[in-house]
């Protein structure tokens, strides 16, 4: 994108409005809009307070242009959001994702997705969207035990997938970019709550909902099934149970990374346990808090690896230099050169050297 995209685009994502940076920057607000619509080249004075009020290194700003990214219709997993909120990640999705696109030029690693077998799949009932998560786990010949990491799967498989920060109300969304599937979730998402979205996600791109069905409700199917198949469930739980024991939920939570509420359903779904006991359960956590905030929600998310190992394994032949590597993670030099967040001259020497 261009140098004026580029602000733009970080001037939304920080919230800051046109008048407010132009203030910061000392100069008027038009002069601002004209470096976003590139009627006017900042100079390097500018250039450098700029960096620093939208938090990003100058040479992103200096970037080449590249091809104008232009998502796909957006499906967001959220509650409902302020025009304001899907402004700023949609914009974070795209500086992300042109980083994201860029490294891939310049490894020459450029990963496709290929549709799986059978799929996409027509679905006019929940019915169809567990046998399509069962049938996608037969194409991907990864059995019916828990998926250790769903993320670095579906990385593998060709979809893209980044994390940004900030917004409270969005878990994740699902977009396209030309044939690229595009995953982003939220920053800072437990385990259990950032898998489901992720399968969620990928039911987007997988499944064609009848019209007519609750397409939300059909997602939530298929996640569901895809991180925990039936037999795994019956074979957990048995086919009829009166109770289930809050620790028994808990354990499973941590063995398949599914949360304890998600487990309730999976069971009600699949007739284990009765409504009217279902209901009961769920008046518990409504007033234990744990529709917002689970027991063992403070084990962290999975971590997507892809972008950020082909930045490495670039900088390490020598492909990229060390200022441009650390500009495509939006990091700066000494950080890019520390190792676990320690820095000394002996690290920089090897990792940077």
């Amino acid at each position: 994108m261009s140098m004026g995209e580029s602000i733009k685009l970080r001037r939304q994502i920080l919230r800051i409005s046109l008048r407010d940076l132009a203030e910061q920057i000392g100069v008027s607000h038009t002069t601002v809009d004209k470096y976003e619509k590139n009627k006017l080249v900042p100079d390097s004075q500018t250039l450098i307070q700029l960096s620093e009020r939208l938090q990003i290194p100058i040479a992103s700003l200096l970037r080449p242009q590249n091809q104008q990214i232009q998502l796909n219709e957006i499906a967001f997993r959220s509650k409902k959001m302020k025009k304001r909120d899907e402004k700023q990640i949609n914009a974070e999705t795209k500086e992300w994702l042109e980083r994201y696109l860029q490294i891939e030029k310049l490894s020459g690693n450029h990963r496709t997705f290929e549709m799986p077998l059978g799929f996409q799949k027509k679905v006019s009932s929940f019915d169809d969207a567990e046998k399509a998560a069962n049938d996608l786990r037969k194409v991907w010949d990864i059995g019916t035990d828990p998926i250790e990491n769903l993320t670095n799967l579906l990385e593998d498989k060709g979809i893209k997938i980044g994390i940004i920060r900030g917004i409270t109300k969005f878990d994740a969304l699902f977009t396209e970019y030309g044939t690229n599937p595009i995953i982003v979730m939220k920053e800072g998402l437990p385990r259990a709550r950032q898998r489901f979205s992720l399968a969620h996600e990928l039911g987007h791109c997988l499944l064609d909902v009848e019209e007519g069905v609750d397409t939300e409700k059909v997602m939530h199917r298929f996640a569901g099934s895809l991180l925990v198949p039936s037999e795994k469930v019956i074979f957990e739980l048995g086919n009829k149970r009166n109770k289930l024991s809050l620790k028994e939920l808990r354990i499973l939570k941590e063995k398949y990374g599914l949360s304890m509420g998600a487990w309730l359903y999976r069971a009600k779904d699949l007739g284990i346990i009765s409504p009217v006991f279902y209901v009961e359960m769920q008046k518990l956590f409504s007033s234990q808090g744990w529709n917002s905030k689970e027991p063992g929600d403070e084990i962290k998310g999975e971590v997507p690896v892809r972008m950020t190992s082909m930045v490495f394994k670039s900088h390490a032949e020598g492909l990229i230099s060390t200022s441009k590597a650390a500009e495509l993670l939006n990091q700066n030099i000494s950080t890019f050169c520390s190792f676990e967040g320690e820095s000394d001259s002996l690290q920089s020497a090897i990792l940077c050297g």
